[in-house]
């Protein structure tokens, strides 16, 4: 072989080791309709902000991907995407897809990206009612939104659910069409029309207590998680760092607030 091409492959071969370190670029999928404050459909929100700077500590390379749900949780089944952004860990995604653990495979809400509720709606004079523990809802008919793990949990409740809503606002403008007299459902603007918009005015209320909480987290797919591992276990650890920091903690707090008061 002649010198010059000896070089060119041993420079091949010298550099390919270094670019496997780096790592290809990650890309993460997350959902294609306003989260506020968490993640927004232009890439921007918490959520983003919370990766890029974990992503910094570890030095990945991150491209997001807003996607419908659903097409967001195929993708990281079938391995086309490395991870989702902000889901709830449950058995059915655990198929797939694992949050950050601890030593017995529970959750580890140290290192997930956040926490929040999710929220109960009554129609007005439906006879519907939700203390904290029981729903009573005697047509059984609840709006939930697509693909979201809250559908399984009133299933297993005897409920038939009307999942056909993408965002919470198709869900209320079910909820006070009639189409059911409960809605459960994800996402602070939900709460911010109720309070603004007069078309639920006297026709829906928001249950004093929340359906349910959840820590939220960076659900890495398997398939991306068994080729290396020692990544997303360094990338979980980078998350609680940053969640750890006053300068995050103030960023946080200061868009939780902002949200809550739009």
């Amino acid at each position: 072989m002649p010198f010059a091409l000896r070089s060119i492959a041993l420079a091949v071969t010298m550099a390919a080791p270094l670019a496997q370190a780096a790592g290809a670029p990650l890309k993460f999928c997350y959902e294609d309709i306003p989260q506020a404050p968490w993640t927004m459909p232009d890439g921007t929100g918490l959520n983003i902000e919370l990766l890029k700077r974990a992503s910094r500590i570890t030095g990945d390379q991150i491209n997001f991907v807003p996607r419908p749900w659903k097409r967001c949780e195929e993708e990281t089944r079938t391995g086309v995407i490395d991870a989702m952004v902000g889901p709830s860990d449950n058995p059915r995604r655990r198929i797939y897809s694992r949050p950050p653990t601890k030593a017995d495979g529970a959750q580890d809400p140290e290192r997930a990206m956040y926490r929040d509720h999710v929220d109960v709606y009554l129609r007005v004079d439906s006879g519907a009612s939700w203390d904290g523990k029981t729903l009573v809802n005697p047509r059984k008919l609840v709006v939930a939104q697509r693909g979201y793990y809250i559908v399984d949990m009133l299933q297993a409740r005897g409920q038939t659910v009307i999942d056909t809503p993408k965002t919470a606002e198709e869900g209320l403008r079910l909820l006070a069409a009639g189409s059911a007299d409960v809605a459960v459902l994800m996402g602070r603007d939900a709460e911010n029309l109720l309070k603004e918009d007069p078309r639920y005015q006297g026709r829906v209320v928001l249950a004093k207590q929340p359906f349910a909480s959840f820590d939220f987290h960076l659900m890495v797919g398997r398939k991306a998680y068994d080729k290396d591992p020692k990544r997303f276990e360094a990338l979980w650890s980078a998350i609680a760092k940053v969640r750890a920091t006053a300068d995050y903690q103030r960023l946080e707090q200061s868009l939780v607030r902002q949200h809550e008061h739009d």
